[in-house]
């Protein structure tokens, strides 16, 4: 068995999702601290998105640092687990909905497309999409 890391490398598919861990610095983690659920998106999600979205990501370290964050979760939920779970909380602090439908299990409305690639470090699951955590809520102070 490999680390969370390790796995993802050497599947082949998750190259844009490891260039954005790599830009975050968070190789470490997924390399030797957990355990943790990731939902991951493969390269075919990162295909769908405007590049100019991305670039965005990419260049706002904090921004970055929530969403890869928000793909993850402390402990190992592999896929017999999610059927009992409704909620996760995410290492960013909101949380994931988990939804059982007939084509199977939903992340956010996410299919997850793969699951349970156990690794030394946690558990992966690949998601059709990039999960985007729900923006910060702003108070405006209304003076009249």
């Amino acid at each position: 068995m490999k680390s969370i890391l390790a796995t993802l490398r050497d599947s082949g598919s998750f190259d844009v999702f490891l260039d954005l861990v790599r830009a975050a610095g968070m190789e470490e983690r997924f390399e030797s601290d957990g355990p943790y659920t990731l939902f991951v998106p493969d390269d075919d999600v990162f295909r769908e998105i405007h590049r100019p979205e991305l670039e965005a990501i990419l260049r706002n370290a904090d921004r970055l640092g929530d969403t890869l964050n928000y793909h993850t979760v402390p402990g190992v939920h592999s896929m017999i687990d999610l059927l009992g779970i409704g909620t996760l909380r995410s290492l960013q602090g909101d949380d994931l909905t988990v939804e059982i439908v007939p084509e199977g299990v939903l992340i956010n409305g996410a299919a997850v497309v793969e699951s349970d690639a156990w690794c030394t470090n946690g558990i992966c699951h690949a998601v059709s999409a990039l999960l985007l955590p729900p923006p910060v809520a702003r108070t405006v102070a209304v003076h009249g």
